[in-house]
C-alpha cells in the first residue's frame, strides 16, 4: 500500500473508481511548479493570491516574466466574464513545448464560477488540451492546458 489515502466514487454508469486523496500536497506541487522554471501571472479577472504568487516565485527562484521569454507555466485568473479561447490562443504563443496554462477560477457557489465543460471546450478551441485539475483553495480551482504531444514538433 503506498500510504496516500483514496477514496471510491460511483461514476454515472454505476462503476465504482477508486480517487487519490491529494489534499496533504501543497498546492506549489500540485501546479508542478519546479526550481529554474519561467513563469507569468495574468490577472484576466481577479488579482492572484499573493501568497500563492509568492510561493511560485520563490519555488522558482526567478523573478515572473513580463514580456518577450518562452515560459514553462502561465497561471491565468479567469471567471466567467474572460474570454478563455482569446486568453488560451495568446499565451500558447508563449509556451514552451511542454509548458502549461493554469486557468485559475472560482468554485462553485462562488461569484465569476466557471464550468469546468467550457473551459474543456475552449483549450480545444485554442488547441489545447486539458490534463490536469485541481484545487487551489477554498475558493479557487485550476486546470492545466497543454500542447498536444502530436503537436509539440511542430511548434516554434
Amino acid at each position: 500500500m503506498s500510504g496516500r489515502a483514496t477514496r471510491t466514487t460511483a461514476r454515472p454508469s454505476g462503476d465504482r473508481m477508486t480517487e487519490r486523496d491529494y489534499s496533504h500536497r501543497d498546492v506549489v506541487d500540485k501546479l508542478g511548479v519546479k526550481p529554474g522554471h519561467l513563469v507569468a501571472f495574468a490577472e484576466e479577472a481577479w488579482q492572484i493570491d499573493p501568497g500563492l504568487r509568492e510561493r511560485i516565485v520563490a519555488r522558482t527562484g526567478r523573478s515572473p516574466v513580463v514580456d518577450g521569454d518562452v515560459l514553462d507555466l502561465v497561471f491565468v485568473a479567469a471567471d466567467d466574464s474572460t474570454d478563455a479561447v482569446a486568453v488560451l490562443r495568446r499565451w500558447k504563443a508563449r509556451l514552451a513545448p511542454a509548458g502549461g496554462i493554469w486557468m485559475l477560477s472560482p468554485k462553485r457557489g462562488h461569484p465569476g464560477y466557471v464550468d469546468q465543460r467550457p473551459l474543456i471546450t475552449a483549450g480545444a478551441a485554442a488547441s489545447l488540451v486539458d490534463n490536469k485539475s485541481c484545487s487551489v483553495s477554498d475558493t479557487v480551482s485550476a486546470m492545466r492546458f497543454v500542447i498536444r504531444t502530436k503537436d509539440r514538433r511542430t511548434e516554434t
